[in-house]
C-alpha cells in the first residue's frame, strides 16, 4: 500500500533539514582524562601537546579561552590513581596534528616521551606515529595542516554508522569520510575537530580507562535531554539538569603531607557554573552534556 501523499513529503523534509537537537547543541566539547596527577597532566599536554590554559588552571584548552560561545576544545582531568591505559577501549586514542610531524616525534622522543610506533606512511592517511602518555592513553600524532592541534577521537565500536548517526542528531556536526578512508563527524568553530568510527565488536568498556569519557555542550540543555529521553536513551545521572560545585584542587592533604593523589575539594565558586548530565550513548561510550553557564549568558 502506497503511503499518502503527506506521508511523503514529511519524509522528505526530515531527509534534508536539520536535525532538531543539533541545532541547539553546541560543537564538540572536551575529553575526559583520569590521572593521578592533575597538575602534573595538564602542564605534560600545554608542553608536549600544544595547548594552552583552558577554562580553569586544571584544564587545557586547544584555542584560548573566549569566556563566550564558540569555546574550543578541552581536556579535562579526573582524579584516577589505576585508571588501565586507552587502548583496546571503546574510546581508544586520542589525535593530534602537527605541521612537522617527524621533528616533533624526534623531540617528543628526546623529551623521554614513550614513542610506540615511529613515523610511518598509513595508505590514505599520510604519516601518522603512536604515543603514549605517562599515564597510558594512547596518542596518535599526524600531519593535517588543516586541523592543526587536538584533531581527533577515536571510537571502536560494533556499527560506526548507527553510532556516527546518533551523534549527528543528538549533537550536530556534519558526516563525512576523513581523506575518503576514516568515518567521521566534523566540527568547525574556533577551529576543526573529528570524531572518528572504526568497527571493533570486542572493544572494552572505557570505565576504568584513562579516557573515561567525552563531552558535548548543549547551549538548551533541557530541550536536547528532553528528546533524547523520548528516544530512550539511557541516562547515567539523574536526567535533571544540575548546577555542579565549583571545586578546586590542592597539591596535598593539608593534615598528611600526602602527595600521592591530588585532592578534590568543592569549595567557593572559583569557575563558570556549569550543569551537566550524564548518558550512554551507542557501542556502551559514556557522554558528558556539559552547559556553560555564564559563558553564553545562559
Amino acid at each position: 500500500m502506497r503511503p499518502p501523499a503527506y506521508a511523503v513529503v514529511a519524509l522528505g523534509l526530515l531527509a534534508v533539514c536539520p536535525p532538531v537537537l543539533a541545532q541547539s547543541t553546541e560543537p564538540f566539547d572536551h575529553v575526559h582524562l583520569a590521572v593521578p596527577d592533575v597538575e602534573r597532566a595538564r602542564d605534560w599536554y600545554i608542553q608536549h601537546m600544544g595547548g594552552n590554559a583552558g577554562e580553569t588552571p586544571e584544564t587545557v584548552a586547544w584555542g584560548k579561552w573566549p569566556g563566550d560561545h564558540p569555546l574550543p576544545v578541552q581536556l579535562l582531568f579526573t582524579l584516577s590513581p589505576d585508571a588501565k591505559p586507552s587502548a583496546g577501549s571503546v574510546l581508544d586514542h586520542i589525535g593530534f596534528s602537527f605541521a612537522n610531524l617527524a621533528a616533533t616525534v624526534e623531540e617528543l622522543r628526546t623529551a623521554g616521551v614513550t614513542i610506540v610506533s615511529p613515523v610511518t606512511d598509513v595508505p590514505g592517511l599520510g604519516r601518522q606515529a603512536i604515543a603514549e602518555d605517562p599515564w597510558g592513553t594512547k596518542l596518535e600524532l599526524l600531519e593535517d595542516p588543516d586541523a592543526p592541534g587536538i584533531h581527533h577521537v577515536e571510537l571502536r565500536v560494533p556499527d560506526p554508522d548507527a553510532a556516527l548517526r546518533f551523534y549527528v542528531r543528538a549533537f550536530g556536526g556534519d558526516r563525512t569520510k576523513y581523506k575518503g578512508v576514516v568515518d567521521a563527524i566534523r566540527y568547525r568553530d574556533l577551529g576543526v575537530f573529528y570524531l572518528f568510527a572504526v568497527r571493533d565488536d570486542n572493544a572494552a568498556p572505557a570505565a576504568g580507562r584513562t579516557i573515561d569519557h567525552i563531552g558535548f555542550g548543549p547551549i538548551e540543555l533541557e530541550r536536547v535531554v528532553s528528546a533524547l529521553k523520548a528516544e530512550g536513551t539511557t541516562f547515567t545521572s539523574n536526567p535533571n539538569p544540575r548546577i555542579n560545585p565549583a571545586c578546586r584542587f590542592l597539591t596535598a592533604d593539608a593534615e598528611t603531607g600526602d602527595r600521592g593523589v591530588r585532592r578534590l575539594y568543592c569549595a567557593q565558586p572559583d569557575q563558570l557554573a556549569h550543569r551537566t548530565v550524564y548518558l550512554d550513548a551507542p557501542g556502551g561510550v559514556h557522554v558528558e552534556l556539559l552547559q556553560h553557564l555564564e559563558a553564553g549568558g545562559h
